[in-house]
């Protein structure tokens, strides 16, 4: 007699047989090793940001630390070189300045008319109007300002040299001097009154100034008035009229005249 099979019992026969006997030694070894590559995985593994990845972070830290000490490094060199102080005298670390109504001359701030470049004999001399002249009392011979009455190289006119007499007295060559006068290197002076040899040979007033008593005196000219007194000649600072032996004219001085 046969045996009919069914759909169930067929159904039983192909589904797979779960087996359960236990791993052989081959597949506890292969199961092993996937768990060894999976904890090597895990340690490896790395989370990453923008910019970079979280395990550089640290570095990167430090060279934006250095970048910035290298900025700051270099900003504070540049003060350090900008820091130096300006040269001696009125001006500033860009352009020259000087006060309102002044000017810069060589590295003093001075009066507009007042200025002579190059610089004027300080005895002889007087700036003018930005040019050097002859003092008041002096003519100019070739390069130097002389006094024709008493130097001896150009007495009474320029290159007249008294040579063997060697002293000039009042525009003229003498054998010495007289008169109440000092021989100062062959020129026959009023210690007195010569701005040359003020109270002393070779002891020279400012170009600007007046022997007067043997003292060196700033000074002004009394207008037209040639003989003091000069009423009304002489105010502010300059205010006693004297008469200059010298120059042959009143002047307007402080502190009187003797």
């Amino acid at each position: 007699m046969s045996r009919s099979s069914s759909p169930a019992a067929a159904s039983v026969i192909a589904s797979p047989r779960i087996d359960a006997t236990p791993a052989g030694p081959a597949t506890t070894s292969r199961l092993a090793a996937l768990a060894a590559l999976l904890v090597v995985g895990a340690a490896c593994q790395v989370t990453y940001t923008i910019g970079g990845s979280a395990g550089d972070s640290h570095g990167d830290d430090h060279s934006s630390d250095d970048h910035h000490d290298s900025e700051h490094d270099g900003s504070a060199g540049e003060s350090e070189a900008g820091s130096g102080t300006c040269p001696d005298g009125p001006t500033s670390c860009d352009e020259p300045t000087c006060p309102d109504g002044l000017m810069l001359c060589g590295s003093d701030c001075i009066e507009a008319d007042s200025c002579c470049l190059p610089a004027c004999d300080p005895v002889r001399e007087r700036c003018d109007g930005g040019e050097c002249r002859c003092r008041d009392g002096l003519v100019r011979c070739g390069e130097a300002c002389v006094d024709t009455r008493s130097d001896p190289r150009h007495c009474g006119e320029c290159d007249n040299d008294c040579g063997d007499q060697g002293f000039c007295n009042n525009s003229k060559c003498v054998e010495g001097c007289g008169d109440g006068r000092v021989a100062c290197d062959g020129a026959c002076v009023v210690l007195a009154s010569d701005p040359l040899h003020c109270d002393g040979c070779g002891n020279g007033c400012p170009g600007d100034e007046m022997c007067l008593a043997g003292d060196c005196r700033p000074y002004a000219y009394a207008g037209e008035c040639l003989t003091c007194p000069c009423p009304d000649a002489c105010l502010g600072d300059l205010e006693f009229c004297c008469d200059s032996a010298y120059l042959g004219a009143a002047l307007c001085v402080d502190g009187g005249c003797d």
